[in-house]
């Protein structure tokens, strides 16, 4: 069985790359995209486990990129990255756009997996 394929939208370089070597080492495929504009292309063209998107990035916002999926799959888990945790109604947004998890920067990639791991079991329908 392949590996479970993950979108990674993040636009700082340096976190794309930590969190898709972390992926990567834990068993997932990770898709690296630099900004949400080209994750949404990378959702529409691959068949993807679950999203991991930061929320602030260059001509397409997480939440913008979350609202757009959920326009054609209600249930690929979507995970959210901000910088701005705080400022943000997290449990609207989890409750509205169904959001599985929304991580605070700085946060710690091995919860990332755990979380992720746990999103892409509970979307699994049981045989």
């Amino acid at each position: 069985m392949p590996n479970p394929t993950v979108i990674i939208a993040e636009d700082n370089p340096g976190l794309a790359r930590v969190l898709t070597l972390k992926l990567k080492s834990s068993g997932f495929e990770p898709l690296t995209c630099s900004d949400g504009q080209f994750a949404w292309e990378a959702f529409r063209k691959y068949s993807v486990a679950a999203i991991l998107s930061d929320q602030e990035m260059p001509r397409v916002t997480g939440v913008e990129l979350c609202r757009r999926i959920r326009g054609i799959d209600q249930h690929v888990p979507f995970l959210l990255v901000t910088g701005r945790k705080l400022e943000l109604d997290t449990k609207e947004l989890e409750d509205e756009l169904k959001i599985f998890h929304v991580f605070g920067k700085p946060f710690s990639p091995s919860e990332v997996i755990s979380v992720l791991r746990q999103a892409i079991v509970e979307k699994t329908p049981a045989c």
